[in-house]
């Protein structure tokens, strides 16, 4: 039994996991995990979680644009890191830990994982990032057709 986070929402289902990558480094204090299932009918499930371990303080921008909640000091993570640019002091009582970022995507077509994985540049050319590619070279060696539509794109 697989549970994958939508936001506020679990997805619950059986099925297989298809390939993993995260585009976190050793130095990394923000990165990407993506996970593709497929559950026993047949669909694909895209799973991205957006992780941190920055933490603010009550001034910082940030704060309310990711709407944050306060912790105590205490309560934060041993690894946390506190923001470039607010830079928060050890003397803080309270602070603004960023949170997990959960997004899901259910589908029976593997064209629509691909959708779901190209960005845009500023030009409106689409690309794959390094980590999507990875997520697709990792679940191309298990499924056939996120292999077909990966490896060949028809262009009209």
């Amino acid at each position: 039994m697989y549970y994958v986070k939508d936001g506020p929402r679990t997805l619950e289902f059986e099925g297989r996991l298809l390939g993993e990558s995260t585009s976190r480094r050793g130095d990394s204090i923000r990165w990407i995990e993506f996970k593709l299932y497929q559950t026993e009918s047949g669909a694909y499930v895209l799973s991205r979680i957006g992780r941190s371990k920055v933490y603010h303080t009550a001034s910082c921008a940030l704060v309310s644009r990711y709407g944050l909640t306060e912790v105590e000091w205490n309560d934060i993570d041993i690894d946390s890191l506190e923001c470039p640019e607010c830079l928060p002091s050890a003397e803080a009582q309270l602070v603004f830990p960023e949170k997990n970022r959960y997004w899901a995507q259910v589908s029976d077509e593997p064209q629509a994982v691909l959708e779901a994985l190209y960005k845009y540049d500023e030009g409106g050319a689409r690309y794959l990032t390094k980590v999507a590619q990875r997520l697709l070279e990792s679940a191309s060696h298990n499924d056939s057709r996120i292999e077909s539509i990966y490896r060949i794109e028809r262009i009209p």
